[in-house]
């Protein structure tokens, strides 16, 4: 069909004009697809389906070496074979970014400021610590103060824990007495008119899918995996500098809204067609990948609309 073949050429005019990194695309792979089927994945599969992307074999197994050995991944050797997984620390991480990328709608605000001021930490580790609050959503205050309107304080717990700073510094939820210099605050600690840019970017390249895929049109399956995983990634990306504001605080017409419902518009089409794809060309140490969990079901708020059951994958990976 036309249509379905302009969902290629807008694919390849994205990875044309932003040629994704191999390690940073690989756990994207793993988070979004290879964590909800089967945990593990062969790197000889995973090699083949990333060469879809642009990438040739000696990036990609680059990559996972690397990604090794910064500890986001575990390997198992069986014969001539290399397995790899999420490590539980790349699983963890991934699983914070993942509460974000894929969430339902956001809980009311209170007002309320979770704050933290870290108490004679060395400089390197430091910068440690302002990188890993940053993905979690915080923002930078004057004065090395670092600031999110609603975290979990267990997700912000584990984080500290990690990092072996729990007793390194002070932690504390507050109100501003007074909101006349909170929006200009706001908007400089988490740098909105950067953030509206880069949302309008992503939302230029994506939402053409939006109308290819109207009216239930399905793309080829090698398609519809390339698209939802470069729709996660580049939203991800994006997630990384930014935090769930409330809407009170934000200018209007903010485009990350628009970009929320756009990424959930999309992968509730993709979904079915993608993990179908992963089923046939993605394997592990028991054969063919396993269908989606249970939990991925739960994402964006549930796909309950679009709900494909395990049978009807389980038959398309037994054919393959």
């Amino acid at each position: 069909m036309p249509e379905l073949s302009r969902v290629r050429r807008h694919i390849d005019r994205i990875l044309a004009t932003q040629p994704p990194r191999a390690g940073s695309l690989a756990i994207t792979v793993f988070g979004d697809c290879i964590s909800q089927q089967g945990d593990s994945v062969w790197l000889g599969s995973l090699v083949d389906v990333m060469a879809a992307f642009g990438l040739n074999a000696r990036q990609v197994r680059t990559a996972i070496f690397r990604l090794r050995q910064d500890g986001w991944l575990t390997s198992q050797q069986l014969g001539r074979r290399s397995y790899y997984r999420l490590s539980e620390s790349g699983q963890c991480q991934y699983e914070r970014a993942a509460a974000r990328i894929y969430a339902g709608a956001p809980a009311p605000w209170d007002g309320k400021w979770i704050l933290v001021m870290p108490d004679r930490i060395e400089s390197s580790t430091r910068e440690e610590l302002r990188k890993r609050l940053g993905w979690l959503g915080f923002g930078m205050l004057t004065g090395g103060v670092m600031a999110h309107p609603r975290i979990d304080r267990g997700l912000l717990a584990d984080t500290l824990t990690e990092l072996g700073l729990s007793d390194h510094v002070i932690v504390w939820r507050a109100r501003l007495d007074s909101d006349v210099k909170l929006h200009g605050l706001v908007h400089g600690a988490w740098q909105l008119d950067d953030l509206q840019a880069r949302y309008r970017s992503f939302i230029a390249d994506f939402s053409p899918f939006r109308k290819l895929l109207a009216g239930g049109r399905m793309p080829a399956e090698q398609d519809a995996f390339i698209l939802r995983s470069l729709l996660v990634h580049q939203y991800r990306r994006i997630l990384l500098r930014s935090t769930d504001l409330p809407t009170a605080l934000l200018p209007r017409r903010w485009c990350g809204h628009t970009a929320m419902d756009l990424v959930r518009d999309l992968y509730c089409a993709l979904h079915a067609p993608a993990s179908h794809y992963a089923c046939a060309r993605l394997s592990n140490a028991a054969g063919c990948l396993p269908p989606p969990s249970t939990a991925f079901y739960q994402r964006l708020g549930g796909i309950a609309t679009l709900f494909v059951s395990a049978s009807t994958l389980n038959a398309t990976c037994s054919a393959v």
